[in-house]
This record gives structure tokens, sequence and C-alpha cells, in this order.
């Protein structure tokens, strides 16, 4: 019987579960969407990181198998995760010892070094920042959900262009090249009709689409600002995102305490600027910039849960498991 070790990368937007041995290797991978419980209804969260657990398990596709424990590295509130139903629903894949919760904060600076000392900056569907001392959260700055904050996310971008489409429709706007995108997203044709209402026909069908969607789904538009970022109006929004990270790590960022930054999520990379803007704070508390970008979170999940099964993690390993996981990926899309 083959022993492993299960970590699940949980987003707003995609679930990522890998099965690891105790030495880092990659067994098995699977995905399914967001289980992030404050994106998502807590059920249905539970649901997706159960399905991808079981497609990393059958990915595998070991003859007999025990996981050892499960960790999850997941952002929203905790007290909408639920709890029980993913207990019962990770035993009857195999579980046979503990489910942990950590924040996937925690698991970007995972991703990229040993180092337990230091700073993440996420900008993915949500966005925040925060200062890791000895491997726990020292300080965190929004990452709030999209509810009550993660200003500068792939959330708050969609949304943004979304209201900026609406308001240059009507008029009450600067005319953009987003208007065009989104509309583009729904197959929505342009045309001068206008309803009985005497709203123009495009964005009639335009807000209907918008509420048929749960509203963390408006992240799927940030894509389309980036793409536009030519557009005035989608580089107003990419200048406010970045100055928004910018904030978020000026306030969590302690000119005594050295320590590499890692910059994780699918929209940080886009902001071009700030990598420079974080170099700047950093030398001009004496100290030497370490700028590293997060390719995929879903290794810092296995370092955690590697460190919670008692396995001393150095640089080698991270980097061991870097090679392992993104070699299984390739081999999978192949």
């Amino acid at each position: 019987m083959t022993t492993a070790l299960l970590a699940i990368d949980v987003g707003g937007s995609t679930s990522r579960a890998t099965l690891v041995d105790h030495a880092g290797n990659c067994l098995g991978q699977g995905r399914n969407r967001g289980g992030n419980p404050g994106s998502n209804p807590p059920d249905l969260a539970a649901d997706a990181i159960i399905a991808a657990a079981a497609a990393a398990i059958a990915d595998a596709g070991l003859p007999s198998l025990r996981i050892e424990l499960v960790l999850l590295a997941m952002a929203g509130p905790a007290v909408l995760i639920a709890e029980a139903r993913l207990q019962q629903g990770l035993a009857r894949l195999g579980l046979a010892g503990p489910l942990i919760f950590t924040g996937d904060l925690q698991a970007m600076l995972a991703s990229v070094t040993s180092a337990t000392n230091g700073y993440c900056i996420v900008c993915g569907t949500g966005a925040g920042a925060v200062r890791l001392r000895d491997g726990e959260i020292d300080a965190v700055i929004d990452a709030a959900g999209w509810l009550l904050g993660d200003a500068g996310s792939g959330y708050w971008l969609g949304h943004q262009a979304a209201r900026a489409v609406t308001a240059a429709i009507e008029g009450r706007g600067e005319r953009t090249a987003l208007t065009g995108a989104l509309l583009g997203s729904f197959d929505i044709p342009w045309s001068d009709d206008r309803g009985s209402d005497s709203r123009p026909e495009p964005l009639r069908l335009f807000v209907d689409a918008i509420y048929a969607m749960r509203p963390i789904e408006l992240a799927r538009f940030a894509p389309l600002v980036i793409a536009n970022r030519t557009d005035p109006v989608a580089a107003r929004l990419l200048a406010e995102a970045e100055a928004y990270l910018l904030q978020d790590f000026r306030m969590v960022f302690d000119p005594g305490m050295p320590g590499p930054v890692g910059l994780g999520g699918g929209v940080v990379a886009h902001l071009t600027g700030l990598p420079a803007a974080i170099s700047d704070i950093v030398r001009a508390a004496g100290q030497t910039p370490d700028i590293r970008l997060v390719k995929d979170g879903s290794v810092g999940a296995i370092v955690l849960a590697l460190r919670s099964a008692n396995v001393t993690v150095d640089e080698a390993m991270v980097q061991r498991i870097i090679t392992s996981v993104a070699g299984h990926t390739a081999k999978a899309n192949a």
C-alpha cells in the first residue's frame, strides 16, 4: 500500500489537488472549479475540493492508497467552510489522518522558497498582502474577499470594467474598447435599438447577463482588461490595481525584517510596474530586493503538507517539488 499526502490549493476560481510522496514527488494531479467558501456556496465549494482530490487520486492510478493527511491552502472566511462535508468526502477517498487548513498566502511564499520569513502579494481572483514570520502570518492587509475588499484583484478589475462599459453605453462615461470586448464575451451584438424603457438594447442584454452571474464570476473580465491595456480606461484600471497592491505592501513591510517577496496570482504578472515599485521600497529600507514570481501556488501547499508530516523542506526540496509538479503537468498535457 502506498502512503501519500494530499495538498490542495483552493482558489476562488479553481481548486487544484496534488498527491505526493514524502520526498515531494508528484504522484497525481486533479482540478475542479473554485472551492473558496467566501466566493462560492459552502457546500458547492466543498464538493469542488472533493472532486479535485478524487481527480488527483484517479490520475495517480495506484492500486491501494492510504492518505496520511490532507492540507488545504485556501482563502475565505473559516466560518463558511463546510468542514463536516469535506471530512466525509475525503474519508471516502482514503483519508486516514487529519484535515489541515492553512492560508493561501502562507502557501504562496512556500511556493518559491524554503524561507519562513518574508512577504507575499497576491493578485488573482482576490488580492492582498501578508508578512510571514517563522512561517506564520504576522500581518495581513486586505485579502478580505470580494464583498469587503480585494482591491485591485481580478474580481475588482472585472467589476470595474463592467461598470465602465455600462457608463460608456449610457453616455455618462468615457468610450472604451472594453465595451466591445465585454459585449462580445456574451455574444451581444451592437445595435442602436432601444427597449420599451428607452434603454439601449445592448445594455439591457448586458445588464441581464451580468445579474445572471455569481458576483465572483466578474473576475472572468480581468483578462479582457489586460488584453486591452492600451485602451485609456483599461490602462487606468490596471494602474489603480497596481497602486492598491503597492499600498498593501507598504502596510505589511517591516524595514527591520528582510526576506523574499513572493508575487502570486493570475493577474499579478500583468501589473508590470509592481516589482520595480516594491524594490524601491525595500532598497529605501537598506535591504536588497528579492522579488520572486509564484508560477504555481500548488507547490506551496505541497511544502506545507510535507512540513505538517514532519518532513524537513530545504531549498533543494522546494526546487525538486517544482520540477516534479511541472513535469507531471507537462506529461499530462502532452
